[in-house]
């Protein structure tokens, strides 16, 4: 359905934006670009008109800018995934990729699909701190892992090595901390992570995970909180061909893998395992069987969060009773 309210799209770099406005019968519209900078935003946003779509991909933090002081203008941002506009784009045909063409099509994009995208929402100050935290530990642990294999078997220099492993070990427990301590400014919000925390599998990093996800975006159910970690199953049929399903994988990858290996780690509880059992006796794959556990814990945490009340462990076998 084509809006009628204007839209936008940007192509967003660290130091430059380039924008148009989406027209409904051409992609050639004309593209201009101006720095990325807040005063030139600011001069941008008072030339359009109130409540309009502007789009632009997700690209680490160079687009926040631009997301934030749209949104304080009144109007509706999305940030999109760079996955999904790259698809987008291909099916527009074009002969190339370049910033205009990008632009272009980001803004047709907003124009055609607006109705079904997610508007953003800007984080708080304590979202902002606590995202960032996960994230940068995540980084730090795949580095000391890649150092780790890159040195293994290796005699040389070992002394040195232990010693920087041990100092990445020191700065991990500090991430920890400070993931701990970002969470506990907000008293609800901790409360919350410990109640996360009584499902089998959920430890403090997974917890972390999921507060800061639940606690920035307001998931309309379970399946929608499912499917925002990739773990959803994709169909895969026509007619009367009923194909293999595979997971979407869309969404963050590091919480996908946390979810996952929260699966693994709830396995050691009986009731899990006996149910990872029943799902490889009846043919899936190991890794099957522990995403089937991750989209079930993904759903036990949706309900603990949205109550407000700790998981019931003897609720656990009935959980388990049908996956």
């Amino acid at each position: 359905m084509i809006s009628p309210t204007p839209c936008f799209g940007f192509d967003v770099s660290s130091t430059e934006l380039c924008l148009t406005q989406a027209d409904p019968f051409t992609l050639n519209t004309a593209v201009k670009s101006i720095p990325n900078t807040a005063p030139q935003i600011l001069r941008w946003l008072k030339t359009v008109p109130a409540g309009c779509r502007i789009g632009m991909e997700a690209t680490g933090t160079f687009h926040r800018l631009l997301a934030d002081l749209a949104h304080q203008a009144g109007h509706t941002v999305f940030v999109l995934n760079p996955a999904h506009v790259a698809t987008y784009l291909r099916s527009l045909r074009a002969r190339g990729k370049s910033d205009v063409l990008d632009t272009r099509g980001i803004a047709r994009y907003v124009l055609n699909e607006g109705a079904s995208l997610h508007p953003y929402t800007p984080p708080t100050a304590l979202q902002d701190t606590l995202a960032l935290l996960i994230h940068r530990r995540h980084q730090f642990v795949k580095q000391r892992q890649s150092l780790r294999m890159s040195m293994a078997g290796l005699s040389l220099c070992k002394p040195q090595f232990d010693a920087l492993i041990q100092s990445f070990d020191a700065l991990l427990v500090e991430f920890d901390a400070r993931i701990t301590q970002t969470i506990a400014q907000d008293a609800e919000l901790q409360a919350q992570r410990q109640r996360l925390c009584t499902i089998c599998g959920i430890g403090p990093l997974v917890s972390a995970s999921l507060t800061a996800r639940l606690s920035r975006i307001p998931y309309a159910n379970s399946d929608a909180f499912v499917a925002a970690y990739g773990m959803d199953p994709r169909p895969r049929d026509s007619g009367q061909y009923v194909g293999r399903r595979v997971l979407s994988k869309h969404g963050n990858p590091e919480d996908r893998r946390l979810i996952y290996l929260a699966a693994v780690s709830a396995c050691n509880n009986p009731e899990w395992l006996a149910m990872r059992d029943k799902l490889v006796a009846r043919g899936l794959s190991k890794i099957a069987a522990y995403c089937v556990i991750a989209r079930k814990l993904l759903r036990i945490a949706f309900a603990v969060w949205t109550s407000k009340s700790s998981f019931d462990p003897q609720r656990l076998r009935g959980a388990c009773a049908a996956p």
